[in-house]
């Protein structure tokens, strides 16, 4: 069996806004094979998909069947990602994570079981022990401490109004952590304001 060459063009307004993400990234680091950019070529229904990877970690998404009626590209929304925005993204993920959890489907199918406060509790505070700080500090504990030492348990109700004080809680944290940012993650916007 006789294989023939595959070729994939980067072409007009695509490649016109490849070189401008190309020179916005000059100034970052090669990766391990020796290249800043990696490409990613999807034949979809509509068109080509191309998806260009810097070293950094920004992505910029290209291909044919964006073309239609569009306007230039904000380049300014492509530059290098700082250290800062690789830990904003990692911190958006974790909290992705523990927001999937309200809902009990997604909680059974996760587990195989039955969503429980304590699951959703562990489960969060496992994310925490790997994640941001601003993860930890967005968690109502089980238990607090007053001014005097003494111990104050935060969970004493049913189980589902421990689940939805524990997501309260999480949430409004959450939302005073993104606002000192510009967060566009619209996934995570979306579940803070539902």
């Amino acid at each position: 069996m006789q294989t023939e060459d595959i070729t994939f063009k980067i072409i007009g307004r695509d490649a016109k806004k490849l070189n401008e993400f190309q020179k916005l990234h000059d100034g970052c680091l090669e990766g391990l094979a020796g290249d800043r950019f990696s490409y990613s070529f999807s034949p979809t229904s509509l068109g080509m998909a191309i998806t260009v990877s810097c070293s950094c970690g920004q992505k910029l998404y290209l291909g044919n069947f964006l073309d239609h009626d569009e306007k230039e590209i904000d380049l300014s929304k492509y530059g290098p990602l700082s250290k800062r925005d690789l830990e904003n993204k990692k911190f958006e993920e974790d909290v992705l994570r523990i927001l999937q959890m309200e809902d009990p489907r997604i909680c059974a199918i996760a587990s195989a079981r039955k969503q429980t406060f304590d699951m959703i509790y562990f489960f969060a505070m496992g994310v925490a022990c790997h994640s941001d700080s601003r993860i930890s500090k967005s968690v109502l504990y089980s238990y607090s401490l007053d001014k005097n030492h003494h111990e104050t348990k935060n969970y004493t109700g049913t189980e589902q109004e421990n689940i939805e004080l524990f997501f309260k809680y999480f949430k409004q944290k959450i939302r005073e952590e993104i606002e000192k940012y510009d967060c566009e993650n619209e996934a995570l916007l979306k579940k803070l304001s539902s």
